[in-house]
């Protein structure tokens, strides 16, 4: 035999060759991916700069054209241009988000690759034991281990760090429902100083003459608030009227008014702090709130237009400290209080809730704690019976902060607490009845929830919502609708048990979704408003989209039906009142209060009251 031919590797050698081989790739498949990881924090840190945290009005074009409209309000051109760069900054904003939410998940992506690179170059780097004579062998595993656990370490406070720059980058979100981002003509025009109190007779009623007539509301729906179903139904006692769903009982209500002119107003009375919070009638009493960082008020006037009391709010212990940051849009007073005749209820940014009777006494004040919440809290207060309704969303949803709550109307106690899988949100809570079994119907993202009144149990819920969520759910004969901009509207039978989103989706729809007004629902139609001024129909049992039509302005007060006819009220404080049909939307009047508005009307006999950005307006045939 031949003693120079060469030998063939031994198996363990060509094992050890093979290890090192892959070794090698998981090193280098390492430094990739942590050169990815590292790049991608920096493009992520890199977007977050670029946009706007807090209020995107701070945009420096947005302001300067802005305030050349300021001096050309009649500018038809210029306001043209506004409109077209609200839409352009919208784009951009959400472009942006879509890019920071993908680039997130690129980010975990090649955070795992790194992780798994890495123990596979570790675990692949050991030797295997080799025995000799005489050698003592070093614990090399135990080295190893050592590295494998800093790196793992070392990745964990890479992650903390990436997570909480994407919590910066993708969790302050423009809240698109609930804000416009440029309103045409926004807080211009905005009506000039007129008589602080009405020159109608002092003690002068809401208008009784003419027979009330009852609209024809689509199905049976909420419960009203207060003292029961028949008192409560003639009053405007929450957000939204006595159903929460924009219904007025009564139709011998204007179609026409001119506030520059005087037309039709019956009185108008200077508010003495500002606020987006609708009024709320009990009677002959009208309730609203005002609020800065500095101060919180509730407002009773009488239906003659005389202010009857102001109560400060004071800040409860655990909110007397630096209040929180909302943006101009929303403010410190922008939930609507709510009433049962006995009481008046109202919340503010603050997280804090009172009550006081009618004769302006506080009979009760806590705290919720300070919302967790980007640009203020502005879910308004619903009434089922004795319990005042605080949806609570705020912060992320994986926090486990959002709750909603039941408290006592007479004590401010919590009856019950309810937590809700959703981010902070800025609906309202709507209570509907349906073959005998009353719901709370709520949305959030991704979820609409209905809850027992009763005890807050859950009864059924739908995956369906999206992004920043502001507008409150409907309901019509058995079939509550729901939807915001960025994801879709749906129609949901509110027949089932638990997770129904694949059992009870009637239909959905994708255009002309709302972002800050609720929809509106008929006998034949859904109606969508978003803020941009487009109203679209669709088919209240189909879902097929009948029309759109664009108003050409801003909206952030939600529709209200009054008989036949759907009352638009836009945020420069002109007004269409329209006559939606099956195929078509007829205009019948339009009208101006000369004041900006951001707030929903409240309908009585013969009366609109109406908040503007300085005054309450009292609307009525004079």
């Amino acid at each position: 035999m031949n003693s120079n031919a060469p030998v063939p590797p031994s198996g363990s050698d060509v094992t050890s060759e093979r290890r090192e081989f892959w070794a090698r790739v998981a090193v280098q498949t390492a430094a990739v991916a942590g050169v990815f990881v590292v790049a991608a924090i920096a493009l992520l840190t890199w977007d977050y700069s670029r946009r706007v945290a807090k209020d995107p009005l701070n945009s420096e074009e947005f302001k300067a054209i802005k305030a050349e409209l300021a001096t050309r309000p009649q500018d038809e051109q210029l306001t043209a241009e506004v409109r077209q760069l609200d839409l352009v900054l919208r784009s951009q904003y959400f472009d942006r988000r879509r890019f920071a939410s993908l680039g997130a998940w690129i980010l975990v992506g090649g955070m795992i690759v790194l992780l798994v690179s890495l123990r596979a170059a570790a675990v692949l780097r050991r030797r295997l034991p080799q025995p000799e004579v005489g050698a003592t062998p070093s614990d090399r595993d135990t080295v190893v281990a050592r590295e494998a656990r800093w790196a793992v370490a070392g990745m964990a406070a890479v992650l903390a760090v990436a997570g909480l720059g994407l919590a910066m980058g993708v969790g302050t979100v423009l809240q698109d429902s609930g804000l416009s981002l440029a309103a045409a003509g926004s807080g211009l025009n905005e009506g000039k100083s007129g008589e602080d109190a009405s020159k109608a007779s002092p003690g002068a009623a809401p208008g009784t003459q003419g027979a009330a007539a009852q609209t024809s509301p689509p199905s049976p729906s909420a419960p009203p608030a207060g003292e029961g179903s028949t008192e409560a139904s003639k009053y405007w006692p929450q957000f939204r009227g006595p159903t929460g769903q924009g219904i007025s009982a009564y139709t011998n209500v204007p179609t026409t008014w001119d506030g520059p002119s005087g037309k039709n107003i019956v009185w108008k009375s200077r508010v003495p702090v500002g606020g987006n919070s609708s009024p709320v009638v009990w009677k002959d009493r009208i309730f609203l709130t005002g609020g800065t960082d500095r101060v919180r008020q509730v407002y009773c006037f009488d239906t003659a237009g005389k202010l009857l009391w102001q109560k400060d709010m004071p800040a409860t212990p655990s909110s007397a400290a630096k209040p929180p940051e909302v943006i101009e849009d929303t403010g410190f007073a922008s939930p609507t209080p709510a009433t049962d005749g006995q009481r008046v209820y109202a919340m503010f940014a603050i997280g804090d809730v009172a009550a006081f009777d009618f004769a302006g006494n506080q009979v009760w004040v806590r705290s919720l704690g300070i919302p967790k919440n980007s640009y203020g809290h502005a879910t308004s207060l619903a009434i089922v019976r004795n319990l005042l309704l605080v949806q609570f969303d705020q912060a992320a949803a994986k926090e486990g902060k959002s709750k909603l709550l039941a408290l006592d109307t007479a004590t401010g106690k919590s009856v019950w607490e309810a937590p809700r899988p959703v981010p902070n949100s800025w609906c309202t809570p709507v209570v509907v009845s349906w073959k005998g079994q009353e719901q709370i119907l709520t949305a959030g993202d991704p979820w609409a929830i209905a809850y027992q009144p009763a005890d807050g149990k859950e009864i059924w819920r739908v995956k369906c919502l999206g992004q920043d969520v502001a507008a409150s759910p409907v309901f019509a004969d058995g079939v509550a609708f729901i939807g915001n901009a960025n994801a879709k509207a749906v129609a949901i039978r509110i027949d089932g048990r638990g997770d129904v989103t694949e059992s009870h989706v009637l239909w959905n729809a994708e255009d002309g979704l709302p972002d800050t007004c609720s929809p509106l629902v008929t006998p034949q139609c859904l109606l969508l408003l978003a803020s941009e001024g487009i109203l679209t129909g669709y088919d209240v049992k189909s879902g097929k989209k009948l029309w759109e039509q664009d108003f050409e302005s801003s909206f952030k007060a939600s529709p209200s039906l009054v008989g036949k006819n759907v009352y638009l009220l836009g945020d420069e404080g002109k007004a269409w009142v329209v006559e939606p049909g099956p195929t078509a939307c007829k205009t019948v009047a339009q009208a101006d209060v000369g004041e900006h508005c951001a707030a929903s009307p409240a309908f009585q006999d013969g009366r609109i009251y109406l908040r503007g950005k300085e005054h309450l307006f009292c609307i009525g045939s004079n």
